[in-house]
């Protein structure tokens, strides 16, 4: 039951829709250059919009999506963010999702906000 409802949630915030997003079904038909290209813009503009509120965070989302470790050839970001793809492209082979409805920019904030998930506030009674 946990991991349908985990999986429900997945597909939830994947399938959110916004004017300029791209579907992972068109990210995977790009050359791979286009989609690194693709994939540092987005994070370029999220880390952009967010260095105003609070530069901390931007600048370790900036560090996690581009610090190498010594013994990888690719950041912990990336390699998080290839993981992701990678399990959302097992669920569309098992017919549980539709890459078509799916926005790359979704699975790269999903990534980020499970490396770096947003404050719980206090609900006071």
């Amino acid at each position: 039951m946990i991991r349908f409802l985990a999986t429900a949630s997945l597909l939830a915030l994947l399938t959110s829709t916004s004017a300029f997003a791209k579907s992972v079904q068109d990210f995977e038909a790009m050359p791979s250059a286009a989609q690194s290209e693709y994939t540092v813009s987005f994070l370029e503009k999220m880390t952009f919009d967010l260095r105003q509120k609070n530069p901390k965070l931007a600048q370790d989302i900036k560090d996690y999506f581009v610090r190498k470790q010594a013994d990888s050839e690719m950041s912990d970001g990336f390699e998080d963010f290839e993981a992701a793809l990678g399990a959302v492209d097992d669920l569309a082979k098992k017919g549980k999702a539709d890459l078509s409805k799916i926005q790359i920019e979704s699975v790269i904030v999903y990534v980020v906000k499970k490396k770096f998930p947003p404050p719980q506030t206090q609900v006071t009674k």
